[in-house]
């Protein structure tokens, strides 16, 4: 049995509703007006005063399971849910407050849920923004892909986990869409993880290098996918430019798509995608949903890292559609002999200040080395904010973690390294892309890893302030 006591606005339209759906409801009114009124809408009413000793008032607040305490005055609301919780400890209070002030106070006082009716109607309506953007953006999409087009769909050098899942769900979507598509990528597939997702998920991509990146004039489109500049991709072509960009990264490129998504609050491109699929209503077998799921949780670090509600609601999306054997596989791969190299030379060549750890291991043969290393030194005792670097060919990489929840390292990378190539990320995650050339005129390669790794280490230590 529902109780209401309260006769404004939201008291009817919660009575409304509860009649609608033919629940047993009372109402507690002491004017006598309102209760002819509420007689004559068919509501059941007992006349009195809310703390009335009256046997029918305190029979009803007796057998209420639900209660809503739905006065204009807080005063009121709070002594309600007292003599509520005096008379029936058992019922289920939902109060109306005004403020936030009133949200503590009524929690305190015993009420099981709060709702302040301004801030439900903001929700409300931010709701129905967001609804209206998601719509927004699906015309886009459906806009930049026309039937009949070939797409290449671009991932950023060195693909990880959702780069690639976003990739295989936007050519999906483009074959939905009568257009066929490839998924492009320069660089290399080097960490181990990423090897076995990709081998055991048997996902098609196409390697484009210097040689054969005249391939990409084929394409009628071409969709940056996880990234939006072209510094994270050694082929484009510098005459050529993306038509699509679906990023979550802040947009670093010089140039506007015909369509454009970028969405720096969530976690991970999978999000987008799985968005994208649900709203397109295309099918999500249980390949596609292992990928995406699988970039989702490495973006956002299993959800330690930065991540939104949308996150979430798309891990809720893809839950049942996984396939667990296979993402275990994934998760627990070997360790290269190269990846073990190089955590043994991040050990022995840390430097620690002020729990920053900064290591230069020197010549790598697999950028993707890095990171795990750098994750590998943030569980080191007092490690707060690690900087691995390494150099591969002419460029120097650096990969670097965080746990200092004042350090927003990516804006922190991007300040200390930006003008000199290219560097950001996330919060807790960060990288950086720095040509060699800027040391070109030394050939000793000790020489040069001894001036990379003091240069590295004072623009950074300047940038974060500790000299």
């Amino acid at each position: 049995m529902y109780l209401i006591l309260g006769s404004g606005l939201v008291s009817y339209a919660i009575a409304n509703i509860l009649k609608d759906r033919d629940q047993e409801l009372y109402i507690i009114e002491k004017d006598p007006k309102k209760v002819r009124d509420l007689l004559d809408r068919g509501f059941s009413v007992v006349e009195g005063d809310f703390f009335s000793p009256s046997a029918q008032v305190q029979r009803v607040i007796e057998k209420a399971r639900v209660s809503f305490v739905m006065t204009n005055h807080s005063d009121i609301n709070l002594k309600l849910i007292d003599h509520i919780s005096e008379l029936n400890p058992e019922s289920y209070i939902i109060a109306r407050g005004f403020s936030v002030k009133d949200l503590d106070e009524l929690k305190h006082n015993g009420a099981d849920v709060v709702v302040i009716p301004q801030a439900a109607l903001a929700e409300q309506a931010i709701n129905s923004l967001d609804s209206m953007e998601r719509l927004e953006r699906v015309r886009g999409i459906k806009g930049a892909l026309t039937k009949g087009e070939r797409l290449g769909i671009i991932l950023h050098d060195n693909p990880d986990p959702d780069s690639i899942a976003s990739g295989m769900a936007l050519k999906l979507i483009a074959e939905s869409r009568g257009l066929s598509c490839d998924i492009l990528y320069g660089g290399e597939i080097g960490h181990q993880q990423n090897k076995v997702f990709v081998n055991l998920l048997n996902i098609d991509l196409i390697h484009i290098d210097e040689f054969t990146k005249y391939l990409l004039r084929g394409y009628d489109r071409l969709a940056f996918v996880d990234h939006s500049s072209e510094s994270n991709t050694s082929i484009l072509p510098t005459d050529i430019y993306p038509n699509i960009i679906i990023d979550h990264h802040p947009k670093m490129g010089d140039f506007d798509a015909a369509f454009e998504d970028v969405r720096t609050s969530i976690g991970s491109v999978s999000t987008i995608m799985t968005q994208y699929l649900d709203d397109l209503d295309i099918d999500i077998d249980s390949r596609l949903a292992t990928a995406l799921m699988y970039g989702i949780m490495t973006d956002t670090n299993y959800f330690k890292r930065k991540f939104s509600k949308d996150d979430v609601d798309a891990v809720s999306i893809l839950k049942t559609k996984v396939d667990p054997s296979v993402l275990t596989q994934i998760e627990s791969p070997t360790i290269s002999p190269d990846v073990l190299d190089v955590i043994g030379k991040s050990v022995l060549g840390r430097e620690v200040v002020s729990g920053y750890v900064l290591s230069n291991v020197g010549y790598i043969s697999n950028r993707d080395s890095l990171p795990q290393a750098a994750e590998f030194l943030l569980n080191l005792e007092g490690a707060k904010t690690v900087l691995v670097y390494g150099m591969l060919k002419d460029a120097l990489y650096i990969s670097a973690r965080t746990k200092d929840v004042k350090l927003n390292l990516g804006q922190a990378m991007d300040k200390a390294f930006g003008s000199i190539g290219s560097a950001g990320g996330h919060m807790a995650s960060a990288a950086a892309k720095i040509p060699l050339g800027i040391f070109g005129m030394v050939d000793d390669k000790e020489i040069l890893k001894s001036l990379v790794g003091e240069a590295i280490k004072k623009m950074f230590f300047r940038t974060v302030g500790i000299y």
